[in-house]
């Protein structure tokens, strides 16, 4: 009896693993992809949250060699394969089951797709790259349509569909825009909340353009028999569908409203695609001259970007605090009344959003309300510098940690 009570707790507070119904539809290493799923209940059992994974980067590569070599690293990890998921999962942020923190999702029904095809939830290539004895699939499109397709006669009858993702996951829900709305009832309200996903074409501090180089070689061969998803972009850029990842592209092509949520300071875009290595410990404090005038390049960028949306769109709402971090919507700091814009004024994260998704459900343009784009750099939003003196500390603590117990 006690076991069985366990077993129930441990079910209703845990997303389950699922797989994928189409046997073609495999992640880099040949195993099929998967999804966690949670079904709604109550007042969310006709409300879908669908998540991209992310966090992790694409693929990259300045040569096909060196980009196959990097995809067969990648297919022995969690992000290459669905060998090593965990048969059942819990998550934090806007994903929580948490009734009292997550008080508006925690109900929904909630598919969390995770990302094992390495070129960013798309590509199709039919037959397997054999590389060095490794054989490598590229089949992202087949494991997103056997998603969307098995879960689709639920999404017709749905009372409202948020897509969102984190990094690469956040390009993609913008990317399959297309797909889900052309098969959904228009009175079906469709919205997407892309977390620090905005990519855009520059080269790294040291003057390579190694994120346009891998997209190249992307396209190349993942792509070579397909187009990316939304082919209203795809079309615009023949035979250079990859720039269809770069967010100030792809978004002049989305239709339904869009909320933002970008770091200003976007640690996996700075550190893996551009190559400021001082990032790392989440301060600015070890940057040189030369990278702090990387870093506000990019930042003004950021900037740029955010703003043209907002003014293009009346739909569009943001929340972009002046922090170095990555994936807000998975995060318990969505919720702190810390890491708020303005600094003190108590407009978080997550009341934010909660707010612009109830407005859209009405159908209500109130973009001033919803377009909030931190002020200051850092450190003068003092949450975030105190985040990343915080984390500072937390790493010596666990360096400390595992020195006692190696030598002691």
């Amino acid at each position: 009896m006690l076991l069985t009570f366990f077993q129930l707790l441990w079910c209703c507070s845990s997303l389950m693993l699922q797989f994928v119904e189409d046997d073609k539809a495999k992640c880099l290493d040949g195993t099929l992809g998967s999804y966690y799923f949670q079904k709604g209940s109550e007042e969310g059992q006709n409300k879908f949250i669908v998540f991209f994974e992310g966090g992790e980067r694409l693929i990259l590569g300045n040569t096909e060699e060196e980009y196959l070599m990097n995809a067969v690293g990648k297919m022995q990890t969690q992000q290459g394969s669905s060998l090593n998921r965990a048969s059942a999962f819990e998550f934090d942020g806007m994903l929580s089951q948490d009734k009292q923190k997550n008080y508006y999702f925690h109900s929904w029904n909630l598919i969390h797709i995770n990302y094992c095809d390495g070129v960013g939830f798309q590509g199709y290539k039919s037959d397997q790259v054999n590389y060095q004895q490794h054989l490598l699939y590229f089949r992202g499109e087949l494991i997103i349509r056997s998603i969307f397709d098995h879960f689709m006669t639920k999404f017709q009858k749905a009372e409202i569909i948020t897509l969102s993702g984190c990094s690469i996951g956040g390009v993609a829900a913008l990317q399959w825009e297309q797909y889900l709305t052309s098969r959904i009832p228009e009175n079906i309200p469709i919205l997407f909340v892309p977390d620090s996903s905005i990519l855009f074409d520059i080269q790294s501090i040291d003057g390579i353009n190694l994120l346009q180089q891998s997209l190249k070689i992307m396209n190349y061969i993942a792509n070579y028999e397909t187009q990316v998803p939304h082919s209203k972009c795809a079309n615009n850029y023949p035979n250079q569908n990859w720039k269809c990842l770069y967010f100030q592209n792809l978004i002049n092509f989305i239709q339904r409203p869009v909320f933002i949520i970008q770091p200003f300071y976007d640690q996996n875009f700075l550190y893996n695609y551009l190559d400021i290595k001082c990032i790392k410990d989440q301060t600015l404090e070890n940057c040189q001259n030369n990278e702090m005038d990387f870093i506000d390049l990019v930042y003004s960028k950021f900037h740029q970007i955010i703003k043209e949306s907002l003014i293009k769109n009346s739909n569009t709402g943001s929340f972009v605090p002046s922090c170095i971090s990555n994936c807000l919507f998975v995060s318990q700091l969505s919720f702190s009344r810390s890491w708020t814009i303005p600094e003190g004024s108590n407009r978080t994260a997550y009341q934010t959003l909660v707010k612009w998704v109830e407005k859209q459900k009405l159908n209500q343009n109130h973009q001033g309300d919803f377009g909030l784009i931190d002020q200051v750099p850092w450190p003068k939003n003092s949450a975030c510098a105190e985040l990343s003196l915080l984390s500072q500390i937390k790493l010596i603590y666990i360096i400390l940690q595992v020195i006692s117990i190696t030598f002691f």
